[in-house]
């Protein structure tokens, strides 16, 4: 199972909806197959790892990180071909709390032994994938680097460059990782970001979204030579001048109806790269699952530039997260939270 979680954690970012899946075939003691879901539309893990065997996977085990689908969608169900391979034995470690899965039951009346192995790790690894089903809203996570007293920039607004190259680096990685970027108009006009994931070997830059509000596009931005359609929320007619080459929406948006479009798109993780005005504005609504704080070990001062701008006036009104992950990055902290 350990081997199939591994080549799920491959292949993340790469699948859009679906999850990403590993999938290990086992016979006589021996590996005679593996796969992994690739991308969306494309056969899942079992269809792969039965597809690679070098032998009849006949009378053979297979250890799977989710529940096999049993309905078809783009693919038809990795139940069936299940069945079909002749596997004696299925062992999964999380369960699909798709409404539309039930390939436990489903092999079960087919004669097919089925376990399922809970893992807390791969249960972890999925709840993302879990939570967008049920909130209809894309997974949402806020990115901010930051000075060791919390501030996002100088009082000034200079804020190139407060991490270090590794955590830069770390950042472009994430970007690959998410299905869209997300910045507001103040952060477009000031900072002209490319908003592409740089990564070595290539890498998948997200689609960027900008929350523009009343703000006006102007030509040569960045943002118009990105590799992706830009996707333009904007309350300002005049963007519409640049409908050829990017997605203008034009209307009053509000967070809620802007991820609920942006989830009908197809995109399924959302990575949140604004200024303090657009975490703000995420945060107090709580349509947020992960926070990505980058904290350098350099101390700015005074400034106005703070991560969240609403003033608390009690202990009972104050943000409480829970701690997931620390990492060091070359001189920086990497730190993931989660709500509490």
């Amino acid at each position: 199972m350990n081997m199939a979680f591994e080549m799920a954690r491959m292949t993340v970012g790469q699948t859009g909806k679906n999850p990403a899946v590993g999938a290990v075939i086992v016979k006589a003691g021996k590996v005679i197959g593996m796969g992994a879901h690739l991308g969306y539309g494309k056969p899942h893990a079992e269809r792969q790892a039965l597809a690679s065997c070098n032998e009849s996977p006949q009378g053979a085990d297979i250890y799977v990180t989710l529940e096999p689908c049993s309905h078809y969608g783009k693919t038809p169900p990795c139940t069936e071909a299940i069945i079909e391979a002749g596997i004696s034995r299925v062992f999964y470690a999380s369960k699909d709390l798709n409404p539309k899965v039930s390939g436990h039951k489903v092999l079960l009346d087919a004669g097919v032994q089925v376990a399922h192995t809970p893992d807390t790790a791969i249960d972890r690894f999925y709840a993302p994938f879990f939570r967008h089903l049920e909130s209809g809203r894309p997974n949402v996570t806020l990115k901010c680097a930051v000075s060791l007293d919390g501030k996002l920039a100088l009082d000034d607004g200079t804020s190139t460059w407060i991490t270090g190259e590794a955590a830069r680096t770390d950042v472009h990685y994430e970007r690959h990782l998410h299905d869209a970027i997300l910045v507001g108009g103040g952060t477009l006009m000031h900072d002209d970001p490319k908003l592409t994931a740089r990564i070595e070997g290539g890498g998948d830059s997200p689609v960027p979204v900008i929350l523009l509000g009343r703000e006006k596009l102007s030509d040569g931005q960045k943002i118009l030579d990105h590799p992706k359609r830009p996707i333009i929320y904007t309350a300002n007619e005049a963007n519409l001048k640049y409908d050829e080459t990017c997605d203008v929406r034009v209307g009053e948006w509000t967070l809620d109806a802007i991820l609920a479009d942006l989830y009908a798109e197809g995109i399924s993780s959302l990575f949140v790269e604004g200024g303090a005005t657009v975490l703000t504005s995420f945060i107090k609504q709580q349509l947020y699952d992960r926070i990505l704080l980058y904290v350098a070990p350099k101390i700015f001062g005074e400034s106005r530039h703070a991560l969240y701008k609403e003033q608390i006036s009690s202990m009972e009104e104050i943000v409480q997260l829970e701690l997931i992950d620390v990492e060091k990055l070359g001189s920086d902290l990497k730190l993931t939270y989660g709500k509490a």
